[in-house]
């Protein structure tokens, strides 16, 4: 009998570790194919794994398009994870860079 019980508790012991590790390497899966993908070269992607049962992306992407394509790829990668995309499209003109310097309209003091 001790050796059955032996068995229950080398089979528990090896799924109970691989379940953080496992989350670990779906983030760092999904991380490096987003970083290596090129229209997701100017976004700014994290991802989280939450409770080992889902994905989050958050962070901003230049276009739908690169919205799209961090989402496949978390899907591709998460390991049958749902992927819950958060991320938001900041377009290029909508970046704060000034135009033009801004005019200093304070009364100068004399």
């Amino acid at each position: 009998m001790p050796s059955t019980d032996q068995k229950k508790d080398t089979q528990k012991l090896p799924q109970s570790d691989a379940a953080p590790a496992a989350n670990g390497d779906v983030q760092s899966n999904i991380q490096s194919a987003i970083q290596k993908d090129p229209s997701l070269a100017s976004a700014n992607v994290t991802v989280e794994v939450k409770a080992g049962k889902s994905v989050a992306l958050t962070g901003t992407v230049p276009s739908k398009d690169a919205k799209d394509s961090a989402e496949r790829i978390a899907k591709e990668n998460s390991g049958g994870l749902k992927v819950k995309n958060n991320l938001k499209v900041v377009s290029a003109n909508s970046v704060t860079t000034p135009d033009k310097p801004k005019t200093d309209t304070s009364i100068p003091k004399l």
